[in-house]
């Protein structure tokens, strides 16, 4: 009724209401012209839009990384995402925000570890200690301590830069330790830990063996954990302790040694010999990591010479002892040359041995040592296996019919553990801005337990902000028990 009578009034007195007719007439141009711009720009927006076809995956890590997304869009959610912290990024630059050009998506997967290999993780990092972050299987990219990883069942936060000291020499090949089958998952974790590294982070390698300096690195310093650098990694680690005949820092794809500087230019004591896994630790810190994981199969304390009236005295009670010897109708030189001719011929037999396990297709025994062929578990072992090694002793007993191993006296001695502790914590203050956190595995057997080297790298670790473990063939093998079951469990998800 109302609206009938405003029409009215507005046809019967028209320029009473010019001006109200006026404004209707110029919203309702404007809304028109509105309405045709929107339309005209939709279809121009469809003729423009197209879907570009999805490459075709053409390797290994593209293949998997492919299988995780769609395994996590078949499960109706997204990949998992890691926990980031958004700082405020304050900054008067015009290029505080660009973004760094893209990089190669990190590696999922790998033949050469058959238990399978955790996700990859992708995404931006803006600023230190910020970022944004997308994971596949839990990994993330970000800044400083984005991250949160395992390494043997290890976890640690800060894993944009890690490095790796690792023994390879012949003890850690030995039967109480479980031989290649126990090496064989350590280098598997090895690379399923890098196969999870974003590009974002770097990562490196320092293989050390027996002999003092005896050092291999996989490049000179830390490498972005880009898909080409871990494809190179898995092709120069893949040979390491795989091959009986080839074994320790020279087994790798390639051997690049260590060059030590003077331990006076970085204020170190001269005189301290530290033990090699002590100089394996310093190349690693010279790479300026953030974590560096140590695998050892011992903790040997440091040495000094002895002082010249320490030798005196030391060689005194050695005289006295060859003079026991002789008057009981017993030559020290001939003992020496009668153990050497013992020693060599179970060297022999167990060269024999070996052979004949290859030959069946099973690994071979490894000692460091010939005494080690003596000790009962490696007597045992023979025995299982169906072998025995005697150990003659004819010419090289005492009157008790005692095997005389050593007569000499040695012109080192050990020092207390605190020297190598305050060695390591000197070269955290040289060469690096902010220390690195260093965890560290023993490599023991079943039945060892050793106490000083346990305290001397538990102290180790703790002062260094790390973790120490001790690690068996038992533990090693419970990993990959782990491991294949979490892949199987991915491949039937993605079926």
């Amino acid at each position: 009724m109302m609206f009938a009578r405003l029409l009215k009034g507005i046809l019967t007195r028209p320029w009473r209401n010019l001006p109200f007719l006026c404004s209707v007439l110029v919203h309702g141009v404007i809304l028109g012209g509105a309405a045709v711009y929107v339309v005209k720009e939709t279809r121009e927006n469809e003729k423009r839009g197209f879907e570009a076809s999805a490459r075709p995956a053409t390797t290994q890590a593209e293949r998997e990384i492919e299988h995780r997304i769609q395994v996590a869009r078949r499960g109706g959610g997204s990949a998992s995402v890691s926990p980031v912290s958004m700082n405020r990024i304050l900054s008067n630059s015009t290029r505080a925000l660009a973004l760094p050009a893209m990089q190669d998506l990190p590696l999922a997967g790998s033949s050469l570890f058959a238990g399978g290999f955790g996700g990859a993780g992708t995404g931006v990092g803006l600023g230190a200690g910020s970022g944004l972050a997308t994971a596949l299987g839990g990994a993330g990219l970000g800044g400083r301590g984005f991250m949160s990883l395992s390494f043997i069942g290890m976890s640690d936060q800060r894993m944009s830069r890690v490095a790796f000291v690792v023994d390879v020499s012949k003890d850690l090949m030995d039967i109480r330790k479980g031989g290649f089958k126990a090496f064989g998952i350590i280098r598997e974790e090895m690379i399923r830990l890098v196969s999870r590294l974003p590009p974002g982070a770097e990562f490196g390698v320092v293989l050390y063996g027996g002999a003092t300096g005896d050092l291999n690195l996989f490049q000179p310093g830390l490498v972005p954990a880009t898909l080409a650098n871990k494809e190179a990694f898995f092709a120069w680690m893949k040979p390491v302790n795989a091959d009986p005949a080839r074994l320790g820092t020279h087994s790798a794809g390639s051997h690049r040694p260590w060059r030590e500087r003077p331990a006076g230019e970085l204020g170190l004591d001269a005189s301290l010999m530290v033990p090699n896994w002590t100089k394996a630790m310093r190349a690693a810190l010279e790479m300026k990591p953030e974590t560096i994981f140590l695998i050892t199969g011992s903790a040997a304390t440091a040495l000094k010479t002895r002082s010249e009236e320490r030798m005196n005295l030391l060689e005194q009670r050695n005289d006295r002892r060859k003079d026991q010897l002789r008057r009981a109708g017993i030559d020290p030189e001939t003992v020496a040359a009668a153990r050497n001719r013992s020693l060599a011929k179970a060297r022999l037999q167990l060269a024999e041995i070996n052979a004949t396990l290859r030959s069946q297709g099973k690994s071979p025994y490894i000692v460091t040592d010939t005494k080690r062929v003596f000790l009962p578990d490696f007597q045992a072992e023979l025995k299982r296996a169906g072998f025995t090694i005697d150990l003659d002793t004819e010419g090289w007993s005492d009157e008790h019919g005692k095997p005389i191993w050593e007569l000499g006296v040695s012109p080192h001695e050990k020092v207390a553990f605190t020297s190598v502790l305050a060695y390591v914590a000197r070269l955290q203050a040289v060469l690096l801005r902010e220390r690195a956190t260093l965890n560290a595995f023993l490599f023991v057997g079943p039945t060892e337990r050793p106490a000083e080297p346990i305290e001397n790298l538990t102290t180790l670790t703790r002062r260094n902000g790390g973790k120490f473990e001790l690690l068996t063939e038992k533990r090693l093998e419970d990993l990959a028990s782990k491991s294949k079951v979490e892949q199987r469990a991915a491949d039937r998800g993605g079926l």
